[in-house]
């Protein structure tokens, strides 16, 4: 998707300054794939770890108290999506009724992508809390 990006970034600054055509449908895509990019990327792409998370206390604890903490915060995290999916869905449905400026793609269709953040991160949070239950649980902090 970055390579697509790019890309279309190219053939935009190409096509209005040798060919004099303004390309606004590459603006589109453009703005599509980067939304694609960072929703998808966080939710699948990215692990766990490497996440940005605010971490200074939880550094401080002892092995048990970071377990807990974690746990806590996970439980939360995934609780969090799983009570806005709901919403998240119907809003997506509402936006199909809507179509991007140029290319005239339904804005569910674009946002789709963060209900599927949504999903993966409900589905991820539960099974990081099954990790954290077992026995390799120092894997997960």
């Amino acid at each position: 998707m970055f390579a697509a990006m790019f890309g279309l970034f190219v053939w935009k600054i190409v096509a209005r300054y040798a060919l004099g055509d303004a390309s606004a449908w590459a603006d589109d895509l453009v703005v599509i794939l980067f939304l694609w990019v960072v929703f998808w990327g966080c939710a699948a792409v990215v692990p766990e770890r490497q996440q940005i998370a605010f971490d200074l206390v939880l550094r401080r604890l002892p092995a048990g108290g970071q377990r807990v903490a974690v746990a806590v915060r996970t439980f939360f995290l995934g609780g969090l999506f799983l009570a806005a999916l709901p919403g998240i869905v119907d809003y997506l449905g509402f936006l199909d009724r809507q179509r991007t400026p140029v290319l005239g793609w339904p804005l569910g269709l674009v946002y789709g992508c963060f209900g599927l953040f949504a999903a993966v991160t409900v589905v991820r949070a539960g099974v990081r809390l099954v990790r954290l239950a077992g026995p390799g649980w120092r894997g997960e902090v």
